[in-house]
């Protein structure tokens, strides 16, 4: 049985963390977790006290999400013992400050250090993997890595917990939509909320559920607003049941960059669960998205847009089922676990002879 090791500072119940940790195992990997616990840029350091060297000697050792404080360390650690390392970002910490947060000008010499930074960091490990080939056109553009050593391995979702749930019927009132996730600058919560006041009469409904720096700021812009709900937290197994009450579910809207380069985790939870969405385009998509009759793609950053999908669905509504099965059936074929299986498949099998 091959083994791979999953190092860093990292939680495996990460949604992303914990779709490849499950598919791994299907895989018939065994996994193996090193949790930094002090100074991720020491951690091999920290791995020769802590005795790691006495484990069994993995086959690969795997990098997860965002850990760049963690690459150098294991890179060090892997490449001594000749066992090749897997690296899986999502994010970019220069674009992250400069293009997304915009905190940083990409001329500041601070903004340079940690771009010539990121570049030392994503040259070391094997291969490096991203959500959607958008993310890997900018790696490659922006952070200068052969396009040779990046893949692309779609994000997924725990299938055991998003997944078709039962209808239950509805008395007639509201048409429901709901945006779920994170509060962050590339989901663009702020046309939500512009959406939902422009729709204060037409017996649309718009609710809330998430988290994030962002929410106290979006709460304030929806102040007085009739149509629009923040509902209480719900434990993650029951986000599933919150998606099933809603007719329609919205995902991604900002107007950064990285806006346009994501499948967000929403647009695989919702439509796992039958319900269809609407986004802005990215490249990243399957091509066959753009005919998928449960998405629905706009322009970024604009609320009459969102409106307007809204209203477009409210009056087709009659054919409600065939959008669920519409979204469940892209999602099976694009967007599950199998599908993601296979690209991790060959993924692992390039770098583990």
């Amino acid at each position: 049985m091959k083994n791979v090791l999953w190092w860093g500072r990292f939680d495996p119940g990460y949604s992303r963390n914990r779709v490849y940790i499950s598919l791994f195992k299907k895989l018939g990997w065994r996994v193996d977790f090193f949790f930094v616990k002090f100074w991720p840029r020491f951690g091999d350091v920290e791995a020769f006290f802590r005795g790691l060297h006495k484990r069994q000697k993995p086959d690969l050792v795997w990098v997860p999400v965002a850990r760049q404080r963690d690459v150098a360390a294991a890179c060090r650690w892997a490449k001594k013992r000749g066992i090749p390392v897997i690296f899986d970002p999502m994010i970019s910490a220069w674009d992250k400050k400069v293009l997304e947060q915009k905190k940083w000008k990409a001329q500041e010499r601070r903004a340079k250090k940690l771009l010539a930074h990121e570049k030392k960091l994503m040259a070391m490990p094997d291969l490096v993997c991203w959500d959607t080939s958008c993310h890997v056109d900018f790696c490659a553009e922006y952070l200068d890595v052969p396009r040779e050593k990046l893949r692309v391995l779609l994000t997924g979702t725990d299938e055991e917990v998003f997944k078709p749930q039962e209808e239950k019927p509805r008395s007639k009132g509201d048409f429901r939509v709901l945006y779920h996730g994170a509060y962050l600058p590339l989901h663009g919560t702020e046309y939500i909320v512009e959406a939902a006041r422009m729709t204060e009469n037409d017996g649309i409904h718009w609710d809330f559920l998430g988290w994030g720096a962002y929410k106290a700021a979006t709460e304030a812009k929806a102040a007085g607003i009739k149509n629009i709900t923040f509902l209480d937290k719900v434990p993650y197994t029951q986000v599933p049941r919150v998606i099933c009450d809603h007719d329609v579910v919205l995902g991604v809207f900002g107007t950064t960059a990285k806006a346009a380069r994501v499948i967000g985790n929403k647009v695989y939870e919702c439509m796992a669960c039958r319900r269809p969405t609407i986004n802005e385009y990215c490249t990243g998509y399957p091509p066959e998205a753009k005919s998928c009759e449960a998405i629905k793609f706009i322009p970024p950053g604009d609320a009459k847009a969102i409106v307007d999908a809204v209203k477009e669905y409210k009056r087709d509504w009659d054919r409600r089922e065939e959008y669920f099965v519409s979204a469940r059936e892209f999602f099976e074929k694009h967007l599950s676990m199998s599908v993601i299986e296979q690209q991790l498949k060959s993924i692992v099998n390039e770098v583990v002879k």
